[in-house]
């Protein structure tokens, strides 16, 4: 660790240009993923010095499908609890969750893990809770002397701007923090403060998409897909733009030519009219004949562009209904089979990120000083059950687990789809009470029957014994 301010500058100054490495790049790397998240894709190819309507039909032909790649996954990850094993009610750790509002913020190292391969969140001591803060991927750097240690040898944070322009960065070893300012005309870097954060470890938990080294998040091998869409996009629209007007010919037709003997293009023939969508083609000649040319056939490249979304659904292990949303009037049971795979790729994606988060709230509870939480290995976190379901045949098949399999009913509460740990604490609390059961019967009920909409007309017949 470094000992002096010059030794933490120069420290600073190695993990900055490792940084600017492995991300500053727009051509490669985590760069060229951010770029094509931007929308800022590679145009598709056009031959040198293509006209600027060419140009423009290229830029307009990016269709950016890779944010919604990532963002569906994110949208089925969700953190719901911590127990400790056996417990009932969450652990003390959860408390600090709550408290760095980390059910909104854990999408943060979710989306970072899944585009970019890593994230980072930091753990610090705070009051009246630990700092838990989930850091951008693109901001963030650290160095493992082992790939599969758990903690890194260092690490960096590129924290942004201060209100006079300097660029602010933290660096983190096992014992400090420290801060430090490079000002905004280039000069030299200068710490402005250490500080003992008293954890003992890096304070950074690392989150990846896989474990195997090879993490370059699920964007990256997509891209070469990317711009096979882009390009049918591109010749679709060349086709539109060129060939959606019907060429015409004509025959038996006296061609004028050029009769002004000063013209440099004297005897030269003159086209008798000038084709437009909003112009009429007339002539007194007998013998004229008029057609037109097939008009260009698009289903190929519509087939071409569709074949290349599916491809793209197929790689990234999502429901092309999911891009292509050619899918309706499906009953429950159906789109649960069409999202099989996305939502096993969901259960890996929880499972690897479900050890980063327990390692994140055991490092809390070491800054809040609670030992014994910080050293429960058995403690886990609870995913919220987003997968599509019917309700009624949920509910039902957990009814028939209590009754027929013996397990209690209170244990199934969390297994009801949509459920958060928020209602089942609810539910206990209405089931201490004197008429509690009633009313959890009643809140079960609500959640397992669509409403029912009825008509003034039906009302009325109810009212007076009718049937209308």
């Amino acid at each position: 660790m470094p000992t002096t301010d010059g030794a933490v500058v120069g420290h600073a100054e190695e993990l900055i240009n490792e940084h600017k490495a492995a991300t500053g790049d727009p051509a490669k790397g985590a760069g060229q993923v951010a770029r094509y998240l931007r929308g800022e894709h590679d145009l598709p190819y056009m031959p040198r010095g293509a006209r600027s309507e060419y140009v423009s039909l290229a830029q307009k032909s990016i269709t950016n499908w890779l944010p919604l790649i990532s963002e569906t996954y994110v949208k089925g990850l969700f953190v719901d609890g911590y127990r400790a094993k056996r417990a009932a009610d969450n652990a003390k750790p959860w408390e600090y969750w709550q408290a760095n509002r980390l059910d909104a913020r854990q999408t943060i190292a979710h989306r970072g893990a899944l585009d970019y391969g890593a994230a980072y969140v930091r753990v610090l001591k705070g009051k009246p809770a630990p700092s838990i803060r989930p850091l951008p991927a693109l901001s963030t750097w650290a160095r493992y002397e082992d790939d599969g240690d758990e903690w890194p040898v260092d690490g960096l944070y590129v924290k942004g701007l201060s209100v006079d322009g300097d660029r602010l960065y933290e660096t983190y070893d096992k014992t400090n923090v420290y801060e430090l300012a490079q000002p905004k005309d280039g000069g030299a870097l200068r710490v402005i403060r250490t500080n003992a954060h008293g954890l003992g470890v890096t304070p950074l938990a690392r989150f990846r998409d896989r474990l195997d080294g090879d993490n370059r998040g699920i964007i990256a091998p997509l891209i070469v897909l990317q711009d096979r869409i882009n390009e049918a996009v591109f010749s679709l629209l060349i086709a539109l733009q060129f060939a959606s007007f019907r060429q015409r010919w004509a025959t038996g037709l006296a061609i004028p030519t050029v009769d002004d003997p000063e013209n440099p293009l004297f005897g030269q023939p003159v086209e008798p009219f000038q084709a437009a969508v909003d112009r009429l083609w007339v002539t007194d000649s007998p013998d004229a004949k008029f057609g037109s040319f097939d008009q260009t056939d698009t289903r190929g490249h519509l087939e071409t562009y569709g074949s290349g979304v599916r491809t793209l659904a197929a790689i990234a292990q999502l429901s092309p209904h999911v891009l292509l949303g050619d899918l309706v009037n499906l009953s429950a049971d159906a789109l649960a089979a069409a999202e099989a795979s996305t939502q096993r790729k969901i259960g890996e994606y929880e499972t690897v990120f479900g050890e980063s988060w327990e390692q994140t709230l055991r490092l809390a509870a070491l800054a809040a000083g609670d030992r014994t939480a910080a050293q429960d290995m058995t403690a886990q976190v609870r995913w919220r059950d987003t997968e599509a379901r019917s309700m009624a045949a949920a509910v039902d098949a957990l009814g028939k687990m209590v009754q027929m399999l013996a397990v209690p009913a209170e244990a199934a509460w969390e297994r009801i789809p949509g459920v958060t740990q928020d209602d089942i604490e609810r539910w206990r609390e209405m089931a201490k009470s004197s008429d509690g059961l009633t009313k959890l019967a009643a809140s079960l009920a609500r959640r397992a029957e669509p409403a029912a909409v009825s008509s003034p007309r039906a009302d009325a017949g109810a009212a007076d014994g009718t049937d209308g």
